[in-house]
């Protein structure tokens, strides 16, 4: 390597050191100022949580009534949520199919179109799968929190367990007409929605440029997590100290974000072991 190739290459290292340290300097100062204006506000919304509760003031109970009707009304809103779905996916697959036979197989942009229409329900049936989970749960609680005879009682819990078996059936089948049909579409697809390696096997028959895609989206929804489990965290930090709700909350969002992380870190890191090779 010449001299002048040599001096160009140290005078372009000590811009960039310049650069990073100034850089540095600059998020430092933001960082610790960003530290500072949070545990102010923590502390003085500790003093003020403090006060509140020497004074008698605590979270208010949800009325007995309110339960009581919460009690009937959330499973039909449960079922409601997952029949919406099913018209959706008729819906969108139906068109999809009328939009496939009329397709010349050389159009990518009508191809495009198609699958981003498949992939409509595809995507509202991951989010309801949580929803279900999510109204199972509240509508148990309801009913055991509810204040009607042992026989009305018994009735709501079978009728809240079938209710939830129909969501999850829905489901269940909203994802396999979407995969059946992108199969149809595309046959180098391999996968079963009742495979436990379905995930894999998916991933393992797309291109590079779908994978480039899901690993984007990954890390997106990796960044979420993050974002969302720290507010979490703040939340129920605060709820022990005002409501004292136990460490139960605050350890469940401790392990789904450490579980996150540990998660996308043995990831990253196979990834790249698969590139090095």
């Amino acid at each position: 390597m010449s001299e002048n190739m040599q001096d160009k290459l140290e005078e372009i290292k000590e811009k960039n050191q310049t650069k990073r340290k100034k850089e540095d300097k600059k998020y430092l100062v933001i960082m610790l100022i960003m530290f500072v204006v949070c545990g102010l506000a923590g502390f003085f919304t500790g003093v003020l949580f403090d006060k509140l509760k020497k004074a008698g003031f605590s979270l208010t109970d949800i009325p007995q009534d309110v339960i009581n009707t919460l009690a009937y009304v959330m499973p039909i809103v449960f079922i409601a949520i997952n029949i919406i779905l099913a018209i959706i996916t008729v819906a969108c697959i139906s068109k999809a199919k009328r939009e496939l036979k009329a397709w010349d197989g050389e159009d990518e942009e009508i191809a495009e179109k198609i699958e981003g229409r498949v992939s409509i329900p595809l995507c509202l049936s991951s989010v309801v799968n949580v929803i279900n989970m999510f109204m199972f749960s509240v509508c148990v609680n309801l009913d055991i929190n509810s204040t009607f005879s042992e026989n009305k009682e018994d009735m709501l819990l079978i009728a809240n367990a079938v209710v939830f078996l129909l969501a999850m059936a829905i489901v269940i089948i909203v994802q396999k007409k979407t995969i059946d049909f992108t199969k149809d579409m595309n046959p180098e697809k391999e996968g079963s929605v009742f495979d436990a390696k379905f995930s894999k096997k998916w991933e393992e028959s797309c291109d590079e440029a779908q994978k480039l895609q899901i690993y984007k989206a990954g890390s997106a929804g990796f960044k979420a997590m993050s974002s969302v489990c720290m507010t979490l965290w703040i939340v129920c930090f605060i709820a022990d100290l005002f409501g004292n709700v136990g460490l139960l909350p605050v350890t469940m969002v401790f392990i789904i974000w450490l579980t996150g992380i540990i998660g996308y870190l043995v990831g990253a890191a196979k990834a790249e072991k698969e590139m090095n090779r």
